[in-house]
């Protein structure tokens, strides 16, 4: 996954599909839920409300996230890590506040008209302003760099994303630079509904940690030329993702 939660990124990446040109600012929020044991006896569950702001022009995606969670749990799950060892009481708590920051930009690579693929690259940068005493957040700045190729086929429009990316490592963790992916495809079903799967993958991000894969599917439906909702699921498959999550994303542009 990248640096941005799912909704972000389902956010972001309706933006970059609809191939938008001009300049224009887009807000968008929702609701995200998840849970999962994490290899641990004990569940734990993530509420998250995305805040993110977007600024298009010239191919190029500017974009500002900032997400408000509540986690309870025993306190080693850190969101967008996973378990964090050395932090786990095994009872159950819950903790809430701002996460972290993450500022992003990826731009599109003009290709020949009559070509039917395109691709994109990109890079975001997490501050870590989310509290680490809260397990909100490591405390500690990230840096991940993404290139994104798609490939036209009437309706459908498969994509590929290959990313990595660099943590910073607090006290005590044994954090590591990845690698991770996305791979899906988007089926324009009609001039309204857009239906999405997903499949992500990353490599172990810590020392004796495990690899993460992930599904998703998502349906999308835009209200006149502005508004854009989006409804999905996720079904984690590994010891460093949710059991199973979803939730609802709202945009609108201007």
């Amino acid at each position: 996954m990248k640096i941005f939660s799912f909704p972000a990124r389902l956010f972001l990446g309706g933006l970059l599909f609809t191939g938008l040109l001009r300049a224009e600012v887009t807000l968008g929020s929702g609701f995200d839920y998840s849970s999962g044991d994490y290899g641990l006896p004990v569940s734990t569950e993530i509420t998250t409300i995305p805040f993110s702001v977007s600024y298009v022009v010239n191919r190029t995606t500017w974009e500002l996230s900032l997400p408000y969670l509540r986690i309870d749990g025993p306190g080693e799950v850190v969101p967008g890590i996973g378990r964090l060892a050395g932090r786990v009481l095994l009872l159950k708590s819950a903790k809430q506040g701002l996460g972290d920051l993450t500022l992003g930009a990826t731009h599109q690579f003009a290709v020949p008209a009559d070509q039917p693929w395109a691709w994109a690259a990109g890079a975001e940068v997490k501050l870590g302003t989310a509290s680490a005493e809260k397990s909100l957040g490591t405390g500690k700045d990230d840096f991940a760099a993404h290139v994104d190729v798609y490939y036209t086929a009437g309706s459908f429009t498969p994509f590929l994303t290959l990313s990595h990316r660099w943590l910073g490592n607090p006290p005590g963790s044994s954090l590591r630079n990845h690698f991770f992916g996305t791979a899906g495809i988007q089926w324009a079903c009609s001039d309204r509904i857009t239906l999405g799967a997903l499949v992500d993958w990353a490599d172990k991000n810590s020392v004796g940690g495990t690899t993460s894969v992930s599904y998703s599917i998502s349906i999308s439906r835009t209200f006149g030329p502005d508004w854009q909702a989006q409804l999905y699921g996720v079904v984690g498959r590994s010891d460093n993702t949710p059991d199973h999550g979803g939730g609802l994303s709202l945009s609108r542009r201007f």
